[in-house]
């Protein structure tokens, strides 16, 4: 009778337990397709282009080659060009012939770039762009896409020989980028497929290729098994909008001119400060002028007749900006037309991303939020942006809170393209409601992470990978691992620094050193095992790793002495003093 109790009452237990376990939550396992070849469609400054000779050979300089992007411009002629005239004006407190100067200097400087009526460079610049897999590419160059963009893990995953780097002209013509796409799609890549499908993934400008890809050729949809969006810049940057429409902040904001924007470009320096009130010394009226000259010098000869930075134009800026630039002018009308065409392409993004997706592909996207603009722009204080791109823009229409501030205390979810009540798609911050954005399920949020550093984000990287090669990837929902809202943190240094103490000889180090070091490695090596990011937390791991490696000498202490931060805090002071004073004439 007992051995029958005992038996029940394992019987029980098994069956309890079984429920429990059936009631935990599932381990995510990832089923890779290493079938599908993957197309990778780069950001802009990801591909050089190069000035070749009349023998099609690149021609070299001190350093290499000499590119037309990215464009190394020589300062010294527009500063010999312009300093005469600069002289006269300080003197005089009037602008004699600085504006001038500027923009003559700026068409001089950037000359190696300037296109004809017909959008065509007068140089001969070409972009490479190789027609094969990554396994295949002559090593410096895979070498050198990997820098562009560390997808080693996406290659280890797939096979090298499934991985393809779409070159293009990140100042080209967006209708003969498109096209040249759809020639490398069809007879580069597919003829290498086994199922006959390709993915896609679009970074950054790439995106603006993808807008157009879909409006010119939905004949394609059926061949794209996945299309990864990486902070797309679907509708755009407000910078660009400014730069077009001449709206720039340094024209509306002292504060801006003589106290951030060289701060920003030069970061917390006593010689940021020092320039600042150099600036001072000109007439307001005569520096602002100057500045509208090398702006518009910038624009006449780079963007007029570059239909990729059209593409970037955002549409809330486009009609004003082609009505200075575009509108009425017969020798461009070529450029008018394809851009007419482009901007017609992203009104229709909606309805044929929705098509591409009913198709059966399925859209993937990662944005960015919570950094201001380049302060170039002039919303660039309030603004909710990823520093290049405002916000709205990679997160295809997404809803954002000001900069500092939430959507408000009781806020509720739009749910235009997501009314699900089982799903909540705003963000924990407050600051998104992603149900405006149209990929709400399928689109993920770092917060706080700048548009330009995100290859150095592991935790997006990998993201992104998973997106393009896990089958079992399918929205925000699927990997607890990777949830919707994340925060943006940069690897680069510290496995820089773990890669210097690993290789470091120890024998002169002393064991408290030594100990030091060891636990901030153990500290920043556990949090890399953690996709779910404390900005904060990692932060501190980083600084704590750099400042151990710094006392036990394996690395160069590269920190503002005492006396440069208190001569860059005095300057700082008298920075505003000057300006205060000034800002009263």
């Amino acid at each position: 009778m007992k051995f029958r109790r005992v038996i029940s009452i394992c019987l029980v237990l098994a069956t309890l337990l079984s429920f429990t376990a059936f009631a935990a939550e599932p381990e995510y396992v990832a089923d890779y397709d290493t079938e599908t070849p993957v197309i990778i469609v780069h950001g802009m400054s990801q591909n050089n282009t190069y000035l070749v000779d009349e023998n099609g050979n690149w021609v070299p300089d001190e350093t290499g080659y000499v590119t037309g992007w990215p464009l190394e411009i020589d300062v010294m002629p527009l500063l010999k060009r312009a300093l005469p005239n600069m002289l006269a004006s300080i003197v005089t407190r009037h602008d004699i012939g600085l504006t001038q100067a500027m923009r003559e200097g700026t068409y001089n400087a950037l000359k190696l770039i300037e296109k004809d009526n017909n959008g065509k460079y007068i140089q001969n610049i070409v972009t490479p762009c190789y027609e094969m897999p990554m396994s295949e590419l002559p090593e410096a160059v895979k070498a050198e896409y990997y820098n562009f963009l560390p997808i080693q893990e996406l290659s280890q995953i797939v096979g090298e020989d499934d991985v393809y780097y779409f070159g293009y002209d990140s100042l080209g013509d967006v209708m003969h980028e498109t096209k040249k796409l759809h020639h490398y799609i069809h007879d580069v890549v597919l003829p290498k497929s086994p199922n006959g499908k390709v993915k896609l993934c679009h970074i950054s400008l790439g995106g603006t290729i993808a807008v157009n890809y879909l409006e010119m050729y939905p004949e394609d949809y059926e061949l794209i098994k996945k299309m990864v969006f990486v902070i797309p810049a679907i509708d755009g940057s407000d910078i660009i909008g400014d730069l077009y429409t001449g709206n720039l902040s340094v024209f509306y904001d002292d504060n801006t001119l003589y106290e951030e924007l060289l701060v920003t470009l030069l970061g917390d320096t006593y010689l940021a400060y020092l320039l600042n009130m150099v600036l001072r010394i000109l007439p307001d009226d005569v520096l602002k002028s100057a500045l509208g000259g090398l702006a518009e010098g910038l624009v006449d000869v780079a963007a007029v007749r570059t239909t990729m930075l059209w593409a970037l134009c955002p549409d809330a800026y486009y009609k004003e900006a082609k009505a200075k630039w575009l509108e009425g002018k017969d020798e461009l009308k070529g450029i008018l037309a394809d851009v007419e065409y482009f901007m017609n392409a992203r009104a229709n993004f909606e309805e044929n991303l929705f098509e591409l997706r009913d198709s059966g592909c399925e859209v993937f996207n990662l944005a960015c939020y919570d950094v201001p603009l380049f302060p170039l722009c002039k919303n660039y204080k309030t603004k909710n942006a990823d520093r290049v791109i405002h916000a709205e823009s990679p997160a295809m229409g997404a809803t954002f809170a000001d900069l500092g501030t939430t959507l408000g205390e009781g806020y509720k979810a739009v749910g235009t393209y997501c009314s699900n009540p089982e799903h909540n798609h705003l963000s924990p911050d407050g600051v998104v409601d992603a149900t405006t954005g149209l990929l709400p399920c399928t689109t993920w949020y770092f917060k706080a992470q700048a548009h330009e550093q995100l290859p150095q984000n592991d935790v997006a990287l990998t993201l992104a990978i998973k997106a393009m090669a896990d089958n079992n990837m399918h929205d925000v929902y699927s990997n607890p691992a990777f949830p919707q809202f994340n925060e943006g943190r940069l690897t680069f240094n510290a496995r820089d620094n773990i890669e210097a103490w690993n290789a470091a000889d120890k024998s002169g180090i002393s064991a408290e050193n030594i100990a030091a070091v060891e636990a901030a490695v153990a500290k920043v090596n556990a949090l890399l095992g953690e996709t779910i990011v404390d900005q904060a937390a990692w932060n501190a791991a980083d600084a704590e790793l750099e400042k151990a490696l710094v006392n036990a000498g394996v690395i160069p202490d590269e920190s503002p002495t005492a006396i440069e931060n208190a001569f860059t805090e005095i300057l700082k002071k008298l920075n505003r003093t000057v300006n205060k004073i000034y800002s009263k004439f």
